[in-house]
């Protein structure tokens, strides 16, 4: 017996569309259930070369009448929509050399999806395209659900290797957002004094081997991060335990010291590179690693890749 599916009648792959183009075609019912009942919309989003979404909706679908169509159709819903291209996504089309990829999608959109490569007649490029963008055309949908499996397997053993981490900590499930946050997360005195000696990673430093390994998981699923976003994973550098990163969703200009064995989460400013407060924490820092991070970030190098991943930060938000 055969799996229902989504079957695109327009755009056909590869075809050259305009500013202006019909989306249209098919869809079983099983793509429009939900829990609450069915939801008579189809998810669509276009995506560039890099395999990024840069626009996206959603279309609405209406039920075949059963009595005019044919078997295969039964139990199906119908969609056609004009949809016009924003002129605001024109940068991504151009970076592309006008070969983009549509993906429309059910409510499951793991096992509900279909990617169609389209290219913008407007906006291909007036030399011989390039070769490498002509062969990573038609295998965008394979590149973004490789990206996608590789993101759930990062922060799958990312997960073993935090929970190693309590572990090491004495902290218990029930102290699980203790360690996420650091609140109320008194450190014994004798590992106290370690951290403080310390003047980098070595043998007496508790998680120097799951620090080890959260590295080399960046490194495996580097392509699959960047990918997600530079911003999500936002680190610009990392000493004595602790991890410089900007946030996403922060708005202003600031960027965060973490240090997951004391449980810290400072705010500094930039470009003042000033301690401002600390996020869901009672743990703080100390003048000399106050000290510390401030020589970090007067490093022109270090300063200048801080400031990037700012400008990174707001050119896409």
């Amino acid at each position: 017996m055969s799996i229902p599916r989504m079957k695109i009648i327009l755009p056909k792959p590869y075809q050259e569309v305009g500013s202006v183009f019909i989306i249209s075609g098919t869809v079983p019912k099983k793509y429009m259930e939900t829990s609450y009942g069915i939801d008579n919309r189809i998810f669509m989003e276009l995506i560039d070369i890099d395999g990024h979404t840069f626009m996206g909706g959603s279309i609405d679908v209406n039920k075949i009448e059963i009595d005019n169509c044919l078997p295969e159709y039964k139990d199906s819903f119908h969609f056609l929509q004009f949809f016009p291209l924003h002129h605001f996504s024109s940068s991504f089309i151009a970076k592309s050399q006008g070969r983009i990829t549509l993906m429309l999608s059910g409510q499951k959109e793991d096992e509900q999806s279909v990617f169609i490569p389209i290219i913008v007649k407007e906006l291909l490029p007036k030399e011989c395209p390039d070769p490498k963008i002509l062969n990573r055309h038609g295998k965008i949908g394979e590149i973004v659900k490789q990206y996608k499996k590789d993101i759930k397997d990062y922060y799958k053993e990312l997960e073993n290797v935090n929970e190693r981490r309590k572990q090491k900590s004495g902290l218990g499930k029930e102290d699980e957002s203790i360690y996420q946050y650091g609140q109320d997360w008194e450190i014994t005195e004798g590992v106290l004094n370690i951290f403080e000696q310390a003047e980098g990673f070595n043998e007496n430093y508790p998680f120097a081997k799951e620090d080890k390994e959260e590295e080399q998981l960046k490194e495996k699923y580097k392509d699959a991060l960047e990918w997600q976003g530079p911003l999500c994973t936002g680190i610009i550098g990392r000493i004595n335990g602790f991890e410089f990163q900007v946030y996403s969703n922060d708005h202003d200009k600031h960027f965060h010291v973490i240090h997951r064995g004391k449980g810290i989460n400072a705010r500094f400013s930039f470009p003042e590179i000033e301690l401002i407060n600390y996020k869901n924490t009672r743990n703080s820092i100390n003048s000399r690693e106050k000290n510390k991070v401030i020589a970090f970030f007067k490093n022109p190098e270090n300063f200048k890749k801080l400031e990037k991943e700012f400008q990174r930060r707001d050119s896409v938000y």
